[in-house]
């Protein structure tokens, strides 16, 4: 090659490499990323927005703390909410609208049969899907699939802490289980609850059913009044508004007998129900306590509510909706991305410190299954009083 001919491929060469610094400060950049979008389909109708209003109140407020506090991975959180009506169908659609309005995760509502169709949607979506207090042991991984979640503990925990607590605190050697069969949740609970109390030494010596929109209880009570030997206490497992149905007629019936159950009681509405001459002697299993006697962050996390709020916290299933919000943000930032598989791996993996206590997830092969402790809540003149946390042992298989 002469002389000229390398000075004018150099020429050329120098020019290319001029023009693409050049056009490439000139290039438009990629446009950067707008907010995180968390859809939830939060049931503000029917029965179940008893359930889904409370953590609804307290996932806006964690939502707000963290964009002041400079959003996740550099962007804001925005919620996009839908009303599911209390209806499985509705709730699934809703869920669909929410992923085609770009939602990176999706919070579902606070039960499996109301609210697995938003997790399933979500699940082939390939997004993660977090339940902010369903507690049947079907919602995890083995029925919803790998990138599905609950933040709460599953009935199998639940009912083995009120088990433990009536054996070994209140000193009950039998009792008498009356279920609402209209769900899994129900169903499970007391399931489980008998499981566990025949497993430590008790003795369940009759059952008794019912479904959730009855109103007259008298052939129940009829039945339980008729037994040869009253038991120690009932474990009676429900919903709003059955529960406080039931519960009521007990009471009014002139039974005295301790009465046990899961954290559907745990709504104002339910201390409504029965006032301060029926709601005595009652306890339940539950998530957490709004009391700073509870743990660490609770008195400020009250005082935050009530300062948004204009009132204090008055139902423990609020605090799930602060904690699933804090379990998507952690997990988020340690995977450093909004993929779901990511998220669902860090998810599996870290230990989250929540309101709620602590939990861990086992793998998605293991089912989700959410490990905490379990509060227990005495109730006594209609005002509920923190009895502690309780780590069942040897607690039943999901």
């Amino acid at each position: 090659m002469s002389a000229k001919i390398r000075t004018v491929v150099s020429f050329a060469i120098t020019l290319v490499i001029v023009l693409s610094i050049v056009l490439g400060g000139c290039a438009p950049k990629p446009e950067e990323k707008g907010a995180i979008i968390i859809g939830a389909v939060f049931n503000a109708t029917g029965w179940m927005a008893d359930y889904d209003q409370p953590p609804r109140s307290a996932a806006l407020l964690k939502i707000k703390e963290v964009n002041a506090a400079g959003g996740v991975l550099g962007r804001e959180l925005q919620l996009i909410e839908l009303d599911g009506k209390s209806d499985p169908a509705t709730v699934g659609n809703s869920a669909l609208q929410l992923i085609d309005q770009g939602a990176d995760v999706i919070i579902a509502p606070c039960d499996f049969d109301i609210g697995a169709p938003a997790s399933q949607a979500a699940q082939e979506a390939g997004l993660v899907g977090i339940s902010t207090c369903a507690s049947s042991p079907l919602y995890g991984s083995e029925a919803l699939g790998d990138k599905q979640f609950t933040a709460v503990m599953w009935n199998n925990i639940m009912s083995a802490g009120a088990a433990e607590y009536a054996y070994k605190e209140l000193g009950w050697r039998t009792a008498y289980v009356v279920t609402d069969t209209t769900i899994d949740y129900s169903l499970s609970l007391s399931r489980y609850f008998i499981e566990h109390f025949e497993a430590l030494g008790g003795q369940v010596f009759g059952e008794d059913t019912f479904l959730n929109e009855d109103q007259d209880f008298s052939a129940q009570i009829q039945r339980l009044q008729g037994l040869s030997e009253a038991p120690d206490g009932l474990f009676i497992s429900s919903y709003m508004p059955g529960i406080g149905t039931i519960v009521r007629q007990v009471r009014a019936a002139g039974i005295e007998t301790p009465i046990m159950g899961g954290d559907a009681y745990d709504t104002t509405e339910f201390f409504e129900v029965l006032g301060p001459d029926l709601g005595n002697n009652i306890y339940f299993a539950t998530h957490g306590f709004l009391g700073p006697e509870a743990g660490e962050g609770m008195a400020s996390f009250i005082e935050a509510y009530e300062e948004e709020y204009g009132k204090p916290p008055d139902t423990s299933f609020i605090l799930p909706g602060w904690d699933t919000v804090k379990i998507l943000v952690e997990a988020m930032e340690e995977a450093g991305t909004t993929d779901g598989a990511a998220v669902a791996k860090a998810m599996e993996e870290m230990e989250f410190d929540l309101l709620t206590g602590k939990l861990n997830w086992t793998s998605a092969e293991e089912g989700h299954q959410p490990l905490k402790e379990v509060a227990i809540v005495e109730v006594q003149g209609a005002k509920a009083s923190f009895a502690g946390w309780i780590a069942p042992e040897s607690p039943p298989a999901p």
